[in-house]
């Protein structure tokens, strides 16, 4: 009897950037932080915990640049595609009138987000819609592709991951801080 082949997909998030700063900053402030960090290039004391093989892998990246020096820090030879879809979610900003910490406002922003407030950024309804092209396009790959790696950011390998769950893939590790891993298989 055949050994059952198993399909798995990989999330591998970013490394730290190099302005993800914490300090204390006002609304206009803030909004020139997400500018910034979206452009970052990687803080050179971040380095992955451990790193998982990229061996018979497809290798994705999202067309942020923090995911694509991500993959080749990481030791990516070569880059089999380029999927828009796997950008991270915008990170909302609001002009509200008070000083936080920046991690603060990317929190309180994204809970005001996922209640629906709109701004100059995509939707969170638009980021779920791009969210599932994305599944698809994994699973359409995984058809070809038993091992698949994608470079991408938090928020969107999270609900990435929950789409795939949701559809019959087995979660089997997990890390979404800088440089985590997260894991799920499929058995064909």
């Amino acid at each position: 009897m055949q050994k059952n082949p198993i399909r798995e997909v990989v999330f591998i998030r970013h490394g730290k950037p190099l302005s993800a700063h914490n300090e204390k900053i006002n609304a206009t402030q803030y909004a020139k932080w997400v500018h910034k960090y979206d452009k970052s290039v990687l803080d050179p004391a971040s380095h992955p915990k451990y790193k998982t093989h990229l061996d018979d892998s497809y290798i994705v990246v999202s067309p942020l640049l923090r995911a694509r020096l991500s993959a080749a820090h990481y030791g990516a030879k070569q880059i089999d595609e380029e999927i828009s879809y796997l950008k991270e979610m915008d990170i909302p900003y609001y002009k509200l009138p008070f000083t936080l910490r920046a991690w603060h406002w990317v929190l309180l922003s994204r809970a005001l987000w996922f209640l629906g407030k709109k701004g100059r950024f995509e939707s969170f309804k638009y980021a779920k819609h791009r969210v599932e092209k994305l599944r698809e396009r994994i699973e359409d790959l995984s058809e070809t592709n038993k091992r698949i790696v994608l470079f991408g950011h938090g928020m969107t390998n999270y609900f990435t991951s929950k789409s795939l769950r949701n559809n019959g893939w087995r979660l089997v590790q997990k890390d979404g801080d800088f440089w985590g891993v997260t894991v799920l298989q499929k058995v064909e």
